[in-house]
């Protein structure tokens, strides 16, 4: 049997679906987060290459990589290959490119992580 709805229940059924879209949606984390990226990166030297085998450091010039961006869109802290450090203060990895790597650094193997 079809139970029906008031006015008042339908109206407030609406809302919550709604408030729920409105929450999945969500404010855009990439600027906060190019924000981190620069302030994290800005007093890290990420270019000690020295413990890397030439094969290794190669990947560095055969990416392009960076330690520095300039794209607002596209950052390592941002990338689905960046590896984060458990120290803030220090530079990660990445799964492409060898050698420390810079939260504020670009490379062309850049790939967008879900955020």
């Amino acid at each position: 049997m079809m139970e029906s709805w008031s006015r008042r229940e339908i109206l407030a059924a609406t809302i919550a679906v709604a408030a729920g879209l409105l929450a999945a949606c969500g404010e855009d984390p990439l600027p906060a987060l190019r924000a981190r990226a620069r302030n994290l990166g800005a007093s890290l030297d990420c270019s000690d290459v020295a413990m890397l085998q030439p094969a290794e450091a190669a990947t560095r010039a055969d990416n392009q990589y960076r330690q520095h961006s300039e794209r607002d869109d596209q950052f390592c802290l941002a990338c689905l290959n960046y590896q984060p450090p458990a120290d803030p203060a220090a530079c990660g990895t990445c799964k492409t490119v060898r050698g420390p790597i810079n939260p504020d650094g670009w490379c062309k193997q850049w790939t967008k992580a879900r955020l």
